[in-house]
């Protein structure tokens, strides 16, 4: 998996695993019986952190998309205002041109949540969430090295668009 990311600068990423992770009123939990929303992973982007859910470790597929992932959420605080306004208006295009699909649950859920209109106007937190999570699992799709995933389910004609973004805007080494 390493082999297939881009080029990457910064201070090093630690990764750590935990048992039974959940988001809970804006923590992290572990091991916290039914309290919480179950998620795979978080990343906190100050300390330089990846918390993993150890299940993933038995899932060498689903732990190549979700290291990756989360190690481009460390990218895109880094992009600029300019290429993440750009990868904004590539996903406009999509939605006004009724793309359905995404490249992963993170988009997907996300894309779900911003309903059928007034995407970007009515809900303009939500809409930077979802260009965040579609960003992630685009970069995912890309270089976690998984031709085929069930939540792969953006159009061809749309991933050839997103890759070509990620060719043409992402400048390596990119700083995370």
């Amino acid at each position: 998996m390493i082999a297939r990311l881009p080029d990457l600068a910064g201070e090093p990423i630690l990764l750590y695993a935990r048992p039974a992770l959940a988001a809970h009123r804006g923590k992290l939990l572990s091991a916290h019986g039914e309290q919480g929303t179950p998620v795979h992973a978080a990343c906190f982007i100050r300390n330089r952190e990846i918390v993993l859910e150890t299940a993933l470790l038995r899932s060498p597929r689903m732990l190549a998309l979700i290291i990756v992932h989360e190690i481009f959420h460390f990218v895109w605080t880094r992009l600029g205002n300019g290429s993440r306004e750009r990868f904004s208006d590539l996903l406009a295009s999509e939605w006004e041109n009724g793309a359905a699909g995404e490249l992963g649950e993170s988009a997907a859920l996300k894309k779900c949540l911003l309903g059928e209109r007034g995407y970007k106007i009515e809900n303009p937190r939500l809409w930077r969430e979802y260009i965040c999570e579609s960003f992630c699992d685009t970069a995912a799709w890309l270089y976690a090295g998984v031709e085929r995933h069930s939540s792969f389910t953006l159009p061809a004609k749309w991933r050839k668009r997103r890759k070509a973004w990620f060719a043409g805007v992402l400048v390596t080494p990119l700083e995370c």
